[in-house]
């Protein structure tokens, strides 16, 4: 990931408004601005911009199973089930299952690796049906992962 880009993200974290935000991330053509906002997005700000980067056409497989995950999909996937505690994660996250599932997001040049261990991915494997192996199994590109996927 080059330099601007990088400083594009920064400034989108940290100094651009919410509506700002979503507009550029709803209309970037750039992957990788896409992936690395998705990596250091903080959820406690909702799940509207996480939102708009599914929406955007250019989001592809790789960045809606990072938003997954990190939006604790994992839970999701083991149970199946809305939380009554949590709506609106209950919405998104049952909402990207079904657009993952559906095939919506084609895979694309950016590499995503599955954030489980070797046990967690055993134990889901007992649990998911064979369509249902999109979400643990790597997917082979582009590394865009600084170490812990952060940028400072």
């Amino acid at each position: 990931m080059n330099q601007d880009s990088i400083t594009k993200v920064k400034e989108l974290l940290y100094d651009t408004a919410k509506d700002k935000v979503k507009s550029f991330l709803s209309q970037t053509d750039d992957q990788e601005i896409l992936y690395m906002y998705a990596c250091n997005y903080n959820w406690d700000d909702g799940f509207e911009i996480p939102q708009a980067i599914l929406d955007n056409e250019k989001c592809d497989l790789s960045i809606a199973l990072l938003l997954f995950y990190e939006a604790d999909g994992c839970q999701y996937l083991t149970e199946k089930s809305d939380n009554i505690n949590l709506p609106q994660w209950s919405v998104f996250i049952r909402k990207l299952y079904d657009s993952i599932m559906a095939g919506k997001y084609r895979q694309g040049e950016i590499a995503f690796k599955v954030p489980l261990s070797k046990v967690q991915i055993y134990k889901l494997k007992k649990v998911l049906t064979e369509d249902e192996n999109i979400f643990i199994e790597d997917i082979n590109g582009k590394c865009l992962d600084t170490g812990n996927g952060h940028i400072g």
